[in-house]
């Protein structure tokens, strides 16, 4: 779990949405998000063969020394699985952004869940009244 202690400190914008994931790193774990875990072929296949073995098995061993991915021994090489899911990946990076923009700028954070807001459930607006009401009590 290092990795989401430090890894999040360089968090890229891409396509309008943060993450510490190379473009490649994030093909892959998008791959294997979507299939649950996946070997090297599988992963090379499902991305149409467009990247060498040797490629997509560094990308992996990457993501499993980084600790995002855990593996098992299968035949000659290995089955990886993701630690997290990808929901609970979005969520950590969104508290993360959400926690900076605070720290650094309340007044701005503030500003940017106005335009949010207006774009929420009335099961999300009630959940974040009452997450409001739980912090006040606190104090």
């Amino acid at each position: 779990m290092e990795f989401f202690k430090k890894g999040f400190k360089a968090l890229k914008f891409k396509r309008n949405k943060p993450s510490p994931f190379g473009d490649l790193e994030e093909k892959v774990m998008d791959v294997l998000w979507k299939k649950g875990n996946a070997t090297v072929s599988e992963v090379k296949k499902a991305l149409k063969d467009k990247f060498a073995h040797t490629t997509i098995m560094t990308i992996l061993d990457r993501l499993y020394k980084k600790g995002i991915l855990k593996r098992e021994k299968e035949g000659k090489g290995y089955r990886y699985y993701p630690v997290i899911t990808k929901e609970e990946f979005e969520k950590m990076i969104a508290k993360k952004v959400v926690k900076d923009l605070t720290k650094t700028n309340p007044s701005l954070a503030i500003a940017a869940f106005e335009g949010i807001v207006e774009n929420l459930s009335k099961e999300e607006i009630e959940k974040l009244k009452k997450l409001i009401e739980e912090k006040e009590n606190e104090r």
